[in-house]
């Protein structure tokens, strides 16, 4: 079945999914789980598929749709709008593990080759509230769950990219297409921007330690847009 490794075949989260189904040969998405949260990634990476959620708690089948046009078009203007910011914000987020100092350090060295002044803050929740009251910042860049910027983004004073976004700001990483927004944060085979691509190796040249949890949203919390939810199911 389809893989994004280091994941076990099938398996998805929120913000790490397969690309290109389509071009593998699929005609559709089966997602089995309760919620959502997790089946959007593979949405967001595969716009072209039809989706369809089989929930064992209910024992229904439910066909899924996502407005790709409307995500991209917000993320679009928040890329847009970061191009022109003078001073950028880096969120390194405590929350679990969902932070990482190598993309951190990254993110760093390209805003200094840039010659663009920034201050990093850490955070284990971020809410626009906290983001304000850093009035001089122009855009932020948060490292902690690309979905954050992807789901909240909009309700932010200021943009709020992902590492993602931020290559494609500061690094001219290609953009997204519109049937297909990058979903590889924990893929082996990710891009720069991710836990395991070369570049965010730790300075002894041994990769971050990595463990899969997603503490920002996890099904129910996810779906209702309300809390984190540190249970699951």
């Amino acid at each position: 079945g389809p893989q994004a490794r280091p994941l076990s075949a099938g398996e998805i989260l929120g913000c790490t999914a397969p690309p290109k189904l389509a071009e593998a040969g699929a005609d559709a998405l089966v997602y089995v789980g309760d919620g959502r949260f997790h089946l959007e990634s593979a949405m967001i990476a595969n716009a072209s598929l039809p989706a369809y959620r089989y929930d064992p708690y209910d024992k229904k089948l439910t066909r899924e749709r996502y407005d790709h046009a409307q995500m991209l078009a917000v993320r679009k203007d928040a890329v847009d709008k970061a191009r022109s910011a003078r001073v950028f914000g880096i969120v390194h987020g405590t929350l679990g593990r969902q932070g990482n100092p190598a993309l951190v350090r990254r993110l760093e060295a390209l805003l200094h080759a840039r010659g663009l002044p920034y201050v990093v803050v850490l955070l284990s929740e971020i809410f626009p509230a906290k983001l304000a009251l850093f009035a001089d910042v122009d855009a932020w860049i948060q490292v902690a769950c690309p979905r954050l910027s992807i789901d909240w983004g909009v309700h932010f004073e200021k943009p709020l990219l992902n590492p993602y976004e931020a290559e494609v700001v500061l690094n001219d990483a290609q953009q997204w297409q519109e049937d297909s927004y990058p979903m590889d944060f924990y893929r082996r085979d990710g891009g720069r921007w991710t836990n395991f691509h070369d570049d965010t190796k730790s300075r002894d040249g041994l990769k971050p330690l990595v463990i899969f949890s997603c503490l920002l949203y996890t099904s129910d919390a996810a779906d209702d847009r309300i809390s984190v939810d540190l249970g699951g199911r």
